[in-house]
């Protein structure tokens, strides 16, 4: 599965550790981009390699 540039970007910010969640990263992108994210998290797996990748950024950072 190809990701959008959209997609991409929430990607990065989770890698960054700059979000603790996937909301906060949601928050973050700007409002033009969310739609697109949201509707790629809305596959489960997807959500969850978000989460993961952001929970061991967020926490490698600490």
């Amino acid at each position: 599965m190809t990701r959008s540039v959209e997609v991409e970007h929430a990607f990065e910010l989770a890698r960054s550790g700059q979000c603790r969640s996937v909301a906060e990263i949601i928050r973050k992108l700007p409002k033009e981009d969310r739609a697109a994210v949201e509707a790629h998290l809305l596959v489960p797996a997807a959500r969850r390699e978000l989460i993961l990748i952001c929970s061991d950024a967020w926490l490698a950072a600490q």
